[in-house]
């Protein structure tokens, strides 16, 4: 990487001025070698001490396991083999000799082996993200488990827990998730998800150092994943501010959390980076390579027999990035996320023709929604600095920014079945609900009731057609759960659907209800809370959002694949 002559003279003034010497960046150049080829995703790669080995993720087998592969050898091992259940998340400790990761097997938690597998230690029943404190004596985690910035809506607390007899302590209060230890110890990096901005911060690792909370980034895009330099100078992370998600760093003091400097890019040749790690010596980066493609389906739906009816029919062609469909009440029409680029609203005839773009900007446009009259469609945006619900007309020419909470994360507008309200989600809380025809400073927005403690929190996905019942998902923060659940307006009362699954979606008889999991269609009845599998298209994932017409005889839904291998990216010579 280079950096420019104003920038080394900004850095080399603010270290004098907080008397450190000026860092170094991880390496200027460098060669690239692609480490795994498996079909499938392979992700979250950790280094060892050496820099010789390699661990990663792999679904290869049937269900998540945690692989290990020489670097220049073109066989991995299997180290969690003997569990049936996902293991996942995998970091070296400083030493190399072991290994901690989150697992689902016993209860799920956070769990430690050999660098070479063999027998787990549980040393926690909770957590996600693991990573080590550089003496190794401690493990930090979260409480949320992350795999991609873009589908954060909880919120997460950071424990640490003693390696040696599992003492556990809380580290954070507010929003934290995919913690790091700085070098030397001093502070811990981490990212959160405040106002609906995704930025990384740094806290005092010890209550005796320097106390304050520094902020790494505050912009519009989406910062996540930090790594610290071998030798703390340096603080990377994930970022889309280049157009795509790669890799970026700034130059910090590591005992204050001062930035001392703008961001800079370690270009990699990938268009999305996820997970990476960065070995001791710094001469190594390995980081997974996602490549996806996602589009809109069709498939014909009988629901009196509870049948599907002939085979999936795409309404989007190539490798468009098509998400959260939402049929028109007329059935012709589908509003949906086209994330090609950015994340703009489209729509498209459901017969696959008249595709036109509503929005072509930089912000973030979201989950969109059709009217009950059909002239109008809602969406959550940051178009206004933080996340919003706002509404568009069908021909994207009027825009009116419907809340104005500026502070929470407002994301996921629902219509009610009469057009007369909204509801807004709202992060880490209670959905609100309000009148769609007045301005935000004439409204007096109903609260809805809370699901239960502060850990947790219900995002309402489907408002049922005779309008007195949601059905959502069902976060629990402290446990690491997410279920469905349906709340009732009568009683004021939700109830536990399922403990597994994707959002929801009522049918008109409001009973039962369809839903997604693991790539497959499914039909639930709300009252038994039988499940009936509809279909499958497995191995692509089906999206969060389903739609379905009035006449219920079709059902819409983004698929997208995903193929992810680890790459090495090695210092030049």
């Amino acid at each position: 990487m280079t950096r420019a002559i104003s920038f080394l003279l900004a850095a080399a003034a603010a270290g004098a001025l907080t008397g450190c010497s000026r860092p170094k960046p991880v390496m200027k150049s460098g060669t690239f070698a692609q480490i795994t080829s498996t079909p499938g995703q392979e992700t979250f790669p950790s280094l060892s001490a050496d820099g010789a080995t390699v661990v990663f993720v792999s679904g290869a087998s049937g269900n998540l396991d945690i692989y290990s592969r020489k670097i220049g050898e073109k066989q991995s091992v299997n180290l969690t083999s003997a569990s049936a259940a996902d293991d996942t998340q995998p970091a070296f400790s400083p030493d190399g000799s072991q290994i901690v990761f989150r697992s689902e097997r016993d209860g799920g938690g956070i769990f430690l082996m050999d660098a070479a597998g063999g027998a787990a230690r549980k040393l926690s029943a909770t957590g996600y993200n693991p990573s080590w404190s550089p003496d190794g004596t401690q493990i930090l985690y979260a409480t949320e488990r992350v795999a991609l910035p873009e589908l954060r809506f909880s919120t997460s607390q950071i424990w640490s827990i003693k390696v040696q007899d599992g003492g556990t302590k809380l580290v954070s209060t507010g929003d934290a998730v995919q913690p790091r230890m700085s070098p030397h110890g001093h502070r811990i990096a981490y990212w959160a998800n405040r106002g609906g901005q995704r930025d990384v911060w740094t806290m005092p690792a010890a209550e005796t150092a320097d106390g304050r909370v520094v902020a790494v980034t505050n912009d519009a895009f989406m910062d996540w994943n930090p790594v610290w330099a071998p030798d703390g100078g340096f603080l990377y992370f994930g970022s889309d501010r280049g157009g795509s998600m790669n890799i970026w760093g700034v130059p910090i003091d590591e005992k204050t959390g001062i930035v001392l400097g703008p961001p800079e890019p370690v270009s990699t040749p990938a268009l999305y980076v996820a997970q990476f790690a960065i070995s001791r010596d710094g001469q190594k980066i390995a980081y997974a390579q996602r490549v996806s493609t996602a589009n809109l389906y069709k498939i014909a739906f009988d629901p009196v027999a509870e049948k599907i009816a002939g085979a999936p029919v795409a309404i989007t062609q190539g490798s468009n990035m098509a998400q959260t469909p939402d049929v028109s009440p007329d059935g012709k029409w589908l509003a949906f996320v086209n994330m090609t680029r950015q994340e703009n609203l489209s729509v498209i005839g459901t017969d696959g023709a008249g595709l036109k773009q509503l929005t072509d900007d930089v912000f973030k446009n979201r989950t969109p929604r059709w009217s009950p009259d059909g002239k109008r469609i809602i969406f959550f945006s940051n178009r206004s600095g933080t996340y919003e619900i706002w509404s568009v007309d069908r021909e994207g020419s009027e825009f009116r920014q419907m809340t104005n909470f500026s502070g929470p994360n407002v994301n996921v507008p629902l219509f009610s079945p009469d057009g007369k309200r909204v509801l807004a989600n709202v992060m880490g809380g209670n959905p609100v609900i309000f009148d769609a025809a007045k301005s935000w400073k004439e409204q007096i927005p109903e609260v809805m009731q809370p699901i239960g403690d502060r850990s947790e929190f219900f995002q309402a996905w489907s408002w049922s057609r005779d309008g007195t019942k949601l059905a959502g998902v069902h976060f629990h923060t402290a446990k690491g759960l997410a279920g469905s659940a349906i709340y009732r307006f009568d009683t004021r009362k939700y109830e536990r659907l399922l403990d597994h699954g994707g959002p929801p979606q009522w049918l008109k008889d409001g009973r039962r209800l369809l839903g997604t999991r693991n790539g497959r269609i499914y039909l639930v009845d709300s009252v038994t809370k039988k499940q009936k599998e509809l279909f499958s298209m497995a191995p692509y994932d089906l999206g969060a959002r389903m739609s379905i017409p009035d006449d219920e005889r079709a059902i819409y839904f983004g698929a997208q694949t995903t193929e992810s291998d680890i790459w090495l990216m090695g210092a030049k010579q």
